[in-house]
């Protein structure tokens, strides 16, 4: 019987764990066309790694996490000979600092109307999508 009050308690305390981690942010995909090449954007956030990665046609090609109070990240790379970069606003990452700095961002992000989870992505220079996570 005490077998049987281990084994299930255990198992429990394993739903429970796997109920609690949350899963990763996924940006809705977005299809762009730049020099005749058709190419899928498309994004993912764990906020519990605070990782943050940036797609194209299915492969993450940039990568990077936030800095602690630091709601911006700008990433670099290269695809098909064309330099992409995202430029990427997280309101949330400050607003989760809970506490009275998190009401405070809060309240200065919804001011300056910048509260969105958002990667702007450029081509060559030239802003041709925005990615909503």
């Amino acid at each position: 019987m005490r077998k049987l009050y281990v084994l299930s308690t255990l198992t429990a305390g394993v739903l429970l764990s796997a109920c609690a981690a949350k899963p990763p942010i996924v940006a809705q995909n977005k299809t762009v066309v730049v020099n005749d090449q058709t190419i899928v954007f498309g994004g993912i956030y764990d906020k519990e790694k605070n990782k943050l990665q940036l797609i194209a046609n299915g492969d993450a090609i940039m990568q990077g996490r936030f800095p602690p109070m630091t709601p911006t990240q700008h990433l670099n790379a290269k695809l098909n000979g064309m330099a992409v970069k995202g430029d990427c606003y997280f309101g949330s990452v400050l607003g989760d600092q809970g506490g009275a700095f998190g009401v405070v961002a809060s309240i200065v992000q919804s001011t300056k109307n910048s509260t969105a989870d958002k990667c702007d992505i450029f081509i060559d220079g030239e802003q041709k999508e925005t990615l909503y996570f």
